[in-house]
């Protein structure tokens, strides 16, 4: 008899388990469809959203692309600016230079001038005078 008593309470135990379990799976099978239904929505509302995230991504990727295309092309212009202006101050030395070498040509001619026309004019002087 005490085996039976045991069997019995086994018996009921599993009884109880069960009413018990049976709740809970149902439970659990709702909690994964609502999980399962979320997910879905989530899902299609993400889609959109990465699609556009995407043409986003790629538009400025052609917005740096341009950026750096005008980047390159201010670097050339200032390079030039140098150069040029470096081409200017050359010319500008140079400028100086023949400036300088006229002032000096001009100031010995005119006076080789005035030196010779000092010597013309003491000539006559002289020859004047002798006469």
């Amino acid at each position: 008899m005490d085996t039976q008593f045991f069997w019995g309470i086994i018996a009921g135990a599993l009884i109880v388990f069960a009413v018990v379990l049976i709740p809970t799976i149902l439970q659990i099978k709702r909690t994964a469809k609502a999980a399962e239904d979320f997910l879905r929505t989530t899902e299609d509302s993400l889609n959109p959203l990465l699609r556009r995230l995407q043409e986003t991504v790629e538009k400025t990727n052609q917005v740096v692309g341009k950026v750096d295309e005008a980047v390159s092309d201010v670097r050339h212009l200032t390079k030039a600016v140098g150069e040029t202006g470096a081409a200017i101050d050359e010319i500008n030395q140079l400028i100086k230079q023949v400036e300088s070498f006229i002032s000096a040509t001009i100031s010995g001619f005119g006076a080789g001038i005035k030196t010779a026309l000092s010597v013309l004019t003491q000539g006559l002087f002289k020859k004047e005078v002798e006469k």
